[in-house]
């Protein structure tokens, strides 16, 4: 009998993770972090060095469990540590004033463990950008209801069994998710809706699930931040 592969994650970023730019959820992270102007800003699994290098920030740091990228970010002045999300202490690279962790908690065992390290990361004023995709998408859900498709959306290629996804969430579960480390949390998927979604809301009903992106949020624990962030997205909301 053939061994069972253990799934190592700093392998998948070393063997099989593409780097994709910027990529429109950190477009729109950009968009909140210019107004913001933060000194200290750290990306959690930050893959390639292209959005820390557009950031505009005293300190960058770059956080991921592998060194496939570790002098990419280096030459760019951004600092690198290699740390394991859920077991190993993020203390020593705070405190922050922004930090980013997108399409990251879905790949981890204990999501939790790791929001916690990140939250203590980021001072009383700071807000965390977060976000994880939409399993629930109505076309791939159909598929899967229909037996004409399986349940891995994003890996194309890989085995359920080995979909680097272990965790699936929904938009009031990722809410609550955040909720247990932030007082504040404002949704930013919303800005990015798809042309169906965008209809259904101009006609004055609620967008199922099943039709948005992923969830995407901006977490604070400092209301007066929360209020600013909220002027923010009314502006880009009318732009």
């Amino acid at each position: 009998m053939a061994e069972t592969a253990i799934y190592d994650a700093s392998l998948y970023l070393e063997r099989n993770f593409e780097a994709k730019g910027i990529g429109g959820w950190r477009s729109l992270y950009l968009s909140f972090i210019e107004d913001l102007a933060p000194y200290a800003v750290i990306e959690l699994g930050a893959g390639a060095p292209e959005f820390l290098d557009r950031i505009e920030a005293e300190r960058r740091v770059a956080v991921d469990i592998g060194q496939r990228f570790a002098e990419a970010f280096r030459a760019r002045n951004i600092e690198f540590s290699c740390r394991d999300l859920e077991r190993d202490s993020l203390e020593d690279l705070g405190p922050v004033d922004v930090a980013i962790c997108s399409d990251v908690f879905e790949h981890l065992v204990n999501p939790a463990a790791a929001l916690d390290r990140i939250a203590e990361l980021i001072s009383g004023h700071g807000v965390l950008f977060s976000h994880v995709p939409n399993e629930y998408r109505l076309g791939h859900v159909l598929k899967v209801m229909m037996d004409r498709g399986g349940t891995v959306q994003f890996h194309d290629g890989a085995t359920e069994w080995e979909d680097p996804h272990f965790r699936r969430f929904s938009d009031l579960g990722y809410q609550r998710f955040l909720s247990r480390r932030f007082a504040y949390n404002l949704k930013l998927s919303d800005l990015r809706y798809g042309r169906v979604a965008r209809l259904v809301r101009r006609l004055g009903l609620g967008v199922p699930y099943c039709l948005q992106g992923g969830p995407t949020y901006a977490s604070t624990n400092d209301p007066a931040v929360f209020s600013r962030l909220e002027e923010l997205k009314k502006e880009k909301t009318h732009v």
